[in-house]
């Protein structure tokens, strides 16, 4: 059984198709030679992972900060016009001064964008996409090069 969250099941699917593609199709059919299926396969994971890291580091790290940024500069305004209205009130406290208002909202501000920015839940087995492209890399790396070194050498 196989445990994702969010689009992490994509990371499965892109390795998998690049291995199946580049090794099973590519090597083995096309090529008609069982010698050149291994390298391929190989070169098919770590596309993949390339893939896979790609695609993880965007959900789970660039998306999150832009959705924070985004939230912020919605919230800032809003939160200042409050301010100088003198309807500020965060956790049932309202600022006694301008300087404390400006605290408050920077803390808010803070605070709001550690939760929306957070980092993304898109995983397999609570393993990162982009955690599992990298594997994915060394991985493909080290079948192409031992492979093709056993070629070589047979």
């Amino acid at each position: 059984m196989i445990i994702w969250r969010g689009w992490g099941f994509l990371a499965i699917v892109y390795i998998a198709l690049g291995a199946a593609l580049l090794g099973g199709l590519i090597g083995a059919s096309l090529l008609q030679s069982s010698t050149a299926a291994g390298p391929l396969a190989g070169v098919g994971i770590l596309i993949g992972g390339a893939l896979t890291a790609v695609h993880g580091w965007y959900l789970n790290v660039l998306r999150p900060r832009r959705r924070a940024d985004e939230w912020e500069q919605a919230e800032r305004p809003r939160l200042e016009a409050a301010a100088d209205q003198g309807t500020l009130v965060v956790a049932n406290v309202q600022p006694r001064s301008p300087e404390e208002a400006a605290d408050m909202i920077e803390a808010v501000l803070t605070d709001g964008r550690r939760a929306i920015g957070r980092h993304g839940p898109h995983s397999v087995f609570w393993i990162p996409m982009e955690i599992i492209g990298i594997l994915a890399i060394v991985g493909g790396l080290v079948l192409a090069g031992a492979t093709l070194a056993g070629a070589l050498v047979a």
